[in-house]
């Protein structure tokens, strides 16, 4: 019901992440064409859109950073998705979730904002 920018539920989170497609990774099946992760990264982030986008134009959606989820991964964590520069492949697959705790702060996590679009009538 948010009629500004917040964050995504973990499904919207991953229906634009997939963009259409079915890749392991977001836009690609190799990690080297849409991300940073611990082997490319140089360990540091990147700029947005020095890499492949997905089908829906959005990038660094797998790499990079760490992306914050509305939802809850148990009591008191909430989840996070897309692997970061820090990360291996795996955490930067599609299907990878995982956890932390909302307070907690660190340069490889990050924010991807959505926004409610009103329906017509």
């Amino acid at each position: 019901d948010a009629n500004g920018y917040r964050l995504p539920t973990e499904a919207e989170w991953e229906y634009a992440a997939r963009g259409g497609e079915d890749y392991i990774y977001v836009g690609s099946n190799d990690l080297n064409e849409v991300g940073w992760y611990d082997e490319n990264s140089g360990s540091k982030t990147h700029g947005v859109g020095q890499k492949k986008s997905n089908g829906y134009g959005l990038y660094d959606m797998s790499g990079n950073v760490l992306e914050w989820c509305f939802d809850s991964y148990d009591s008191s964590r909430r989840v996070r998705r897309g692997g970061s520069w820090r990360n291996d492949a795996y955490y930067c697959e599609v299907s990878c979730r995982d956890g932390n705790f909302p307070s907690r702060r660190y340069y490889g996590f990050g924010v991807r904002l959505f926004r409610s679009v009103p329906l017509r009538p």
